[in-house]
């Protein structure tokens, strides 16, 4: 090891292979935590729990950059990162076990802050260790930080089978075992000069290797409490009297829990949980839909999903389309109901798997069937793919709002529902289709309308117009949502209008064009011209709920609740206090210390950085990069189909890239860096524009090919853009180290952890008020002020 930072030959593969430990394990952590915290807590605590602990990567940096002011020397340089290695390895299982144990007891507000103080510790480790490394070796900054991005590259895409193999929980216990090797790996690095590193990293892989063999061979038994948080559906079916529900099949996944569970008191009924919620039922199927068997006949009188069918004629009939059919009840619904071919599309393949192991209880419905053609896919993403067009276009029940990002909430809906999905639910109906949605409520029902009125309205087709194509009804438990792509014919209005009040349907639920009476008023004054839409919205708004119209650029239909929601803004303002905090007091404290210290380097005042500039150029790289990256991900999903399968080979993507560009960036000679710095972030500011721009356009032309073709034209895409972003980075680092000021260069990482934070919760503010567009726009921006900053001001 050279005295100036850089890294002699032999010990140069061991540190390197275990900072990509580290960063594998890192990465891999996250995205495995929100699989883990989705079973146990509601998305939006997901949310805060994930922000609360990924601020410690910051104020790790922070705590080196104070508590340990002086950066190790001599033996002690990598026993330092031995020991940081080796407490994150421990915490990593360690935290997981606590999280489980605390879930037994409850998930209310006191557990959840818990959670988060529990997972703190692991990301403060991390973060402490990873400032450690580029303190300690700044002129390397380009392989360090390289290889940094090519670990977490490399975690992303290799979350996907760790979690389909190990679940959530062997998952956590398995990085544990790779975060201790990369300890054993930064100890055999100074093993000649400082023996007694080898033996904390020894311990730490012998108790963590010791807890995943235990896990694996069920001597240690570890489970999720699903059902104890009483806002997860499951809750009622496992705890409440009404049920007696048991778990009789689990399986895991990256895209999450499905659990299949055997309802005692309805023996005719099983239902599928996907972490805990999105409920689907499976029913006792005799296989001859002529005599299904009783539950399933009684599903005419008691669900209103089948009530479209009843004024169908045979010409309606040919063939439908069912997005996430479940368990099975719409195809069910559809057969009984005389459709010819039914086309049915579900993402979850777990589940799909699930219902085709108890083929023997559903009568095959998925396996079985002459009829039907099933699809593991999302659902839009492949209606847009298709050229044919539907009599009918089903959903029932869908409940998108479950986290599927590392962050924990971008990617909590779906394009499914929005007013550009309705374009292309139109545009695949036959002449005479129709679109029928079964929803939970009057809420989410009066969203539905209103994304149908915008879609109606941007093809000039007045509300009372509008108001002819659709009906509404149903129970006070379900309701459904029908939309034909042409004005009802008033007998057939009639006809449903008299089927509505002798199946017992509540009127006041309930609107049918040209009829008034005792339905409800505000849709038939809608439907009269006596009030517009957004009387209603102002109406609903009053009552406390937003149902403003949502489009594929803010794709927030479940955000029912008026302005932000609060667990956004319980991150956004402390996280931005927090950097604030970081930013100025060190200022102030650097101030102080410039009148008694010289720089460490020597060189003349003149060419020592100003430490404001070195603030916002890290805190802009943080927030730029969570601004592109999230918004760029949410473009991806409908691309690609699916939402974990976008998330890791967009991350994987953008990380190679910038792997390589940081690789890349040592070449840069130093009398160029801020240069290099200044062009790297001008490059990423177009790129982001440009690609706000064009990738629609580009998704439009690709769009039909092979999953495996999209896959590598994302790799393409978004390669480039990654390359850029790796450059700014290390360069100022480097920089730092270059004017004698790699003291600082803890606190700056500290302000690029904490700002990634920042930054996602940003994205979700500035996605819901103006679009993820906008977000873009606002990332461009973060890259821009660090291209003027250094395209015009040479202080730094």
């Amino acid at each position: 090891m050279k005295e100036d930072g850089t890294i002699d030959r032999k010990p140069s593969s061991l540190l390197l292979g275990a900072i990509f430990l580290i960063s594998f394990s890192l990465i891999t952590f996250e995205i495995t935590l929100s699989r883990t915290l989705s079973v146990l807590l509601s998305y939006h605590y997901v949310f805060f729990v994930l922000s609360f602990a990924l601020l410690g990567l910051g104020i790790g940096g922070i705590f080196v950059h104070f508590f340990r002011p002086g950066t190790p020397g001599g033996p002690n340089r990598l026993g330092i990162l031995a020991t940081f290695s080796s407490l994150f390895s421990l915490a990593v299982p360690v935290s997981t076990i606590m999280i489980l144990r605390a879930a037994h007891i409850g998930n209310d507000q006191y557990a959840i802050i818990f959670y988060g103080l529990l997972l703190f510790a692991p990301f403060f480790l991390a973060g402490a260790l990873l400032a450690e490394v580029y303190r300690m070796f700044p002129a390397a900054s380009a392989k360090t930080y390289g290889v940094d991005l090519v670990g977490a590259a490399a975690g992303s895409l290799a979350v996907i089978p760790v979690l389909d193999i190990l679940g959530g929980i062997g998952a956590n216990f398995f990085l544990g075992v790779l975060a201790a090797m990369a300890a054993l790996l930064f100890a055999l690095g100074g093993w000649s000069q400082n023996k007694r590193a080898l033996i904390m990293p020894l311990f730490s892989f012998l108790i963590v290797s010791i807890l995943f063999g235990a896990i694996r061979m069920g001597a240690l038994q570890l489970d999720i409490p699903i059902g104890k948080n009483p806002a997860k559906e499951i809750h009622d079916v496992l705890y409440g009297a009404s049920f007696r529900g048991k778990i009789i099949d689990t399986k895991w996944s990256a895209f999450g829990r499905t659990d299949l569970v055997e309802l005692r008191d309805f023996p005719d009924q099983m239902d599928i949980y996907l972490d805990g919620t999105a409920g689907s039922p499976m029913y006792r199927f005799s296989g001859d839909i002529s005599h299904p068997g009783p539950a399933i006949s009684k599903l005419k009188e008691t669900f209103p999903g089948y009530f479209p069918f009843l004024s169908l004629r045979e010409e309606e009939k040919n063939e439908a389309l069912i997005i996430g059919p479940g368990g099975g009840r719409d195809i069910l619904l559809a057969l009984m109901g005389g459709v010819q071919k039914i086309t049915a599309v579900e993402v979850n393949r777990d589940l799909v798997n699930m219902v085709e192991k108890y083929s023997g209880f559903n009568g095959g419905i998925y396996t079985n069937r002459d009829r039907v053609h099933l699809v593991v896919d999302e659902g839009r993403n492949f209606l847009k793919r298709q050229k044919g067009k539907y009599d009918l276009i089903m959903f029932s029940l869908p409940v998108t709002n479950t986290s599927r990002s590392l962050e924990g909430y971008a990617l909590t809906e779906n394009f499914l529902f929005t007013t550009d999905s309705i374009h292309d639910y139109w545009d695949h109906l036959t002449d005479e289709g129709r679109l029928l949605v079964v929803g939970h409520d009057d809420v989410e029902i009066l969203r539905l309308l209103s994304i149908s009125l915008a879609a109606f309205r941007q093809r000039g087709v007045a509300e009372t117009q509008a108001m002819e194509c659709l009906y509404i009804t149903g129970s006070d438990d379900y309701l459904v949502f029908v939309l034909q792509k042409k004005p009802f014919d008033r007998k057939e209005v009639l006809f449903l209008y008299q089927a509505m009040q002798q199946m017992g349907y509540n009127p006041k639920l309930s609107y049918f064009p040209y009829i008034g009476g005792p339905l409800n008023p505000a849709l038939t004054s809608l439907g009269r011209g006596q009030k517009t839409f957004r009387d209603v919205e102002n109406m609903v708004r009053e009552r406390g709920y937003d149902i403003s119209p949502v489009s594929d650029n803010d794709p927030f239909f479940y955000k029912f609740e008026k302005g932000m929601p609060k667990s956004v803004s319980l991150v956004f303002w402390p996280s931005i206090m927090l950097l604030v905090i970081m930013g100025f007091i060190p200022l102030i404290y650097g101030k102080k210390q410039t009148h008694l210290t010289k720089p460490s380097s020597g060189k003349k005042s003149a060419s020592h950085p100003d430490l404001l500039q070195s603030v916002v150029l890290f805190s802009m790289l943080g927030i730029g990069f969570m601004l592109m990256e999230i918004s760029f991900i949410q473009r991806f999903v409908l691309f690609l189909g699916q939402p974990v399968l976008s998330l890791s080979v967009l991350l994987f993507s953008l990380f190679v890239g910038a792997g390589m560009g940081s690789l890349w960036s040592g070449r840069v000679p130093a009398d160029k860096i801020k240069k290099g710095i200044a062009i790297a972030s001008l490059s990423v500011a177009v790129m982001v524009l440009g690609y706000t721009f064009l990738l629609p356009i580009v998704f439009n032309q690709l769009l039909g090919l092979h999953l495996t073709l999209r896959l590598c034209a994302t790799v393409f895409l978004l390669m480039p853009l990654g390359f850029g972003v790796g450059f700014p980075f290390p360069l100022g680092i480097r920089l730092l180290k270059e004017v004698g000021r790699e003291k600082h260069i803890p606190w700056m990482w500290g302000m690029n952890g904490v700002s990634s934070v920042v930054g996602s919760t940003m994205t979700i503010i500035l996605a819901i008020s103006l679009g993820f567009t906008a977000a873009g726009f606002a990332s461009a921006g973060c890259y821009l002020i660090v291209y003027f900053m250094f395209a015009r001001f040479r202080g730094f």
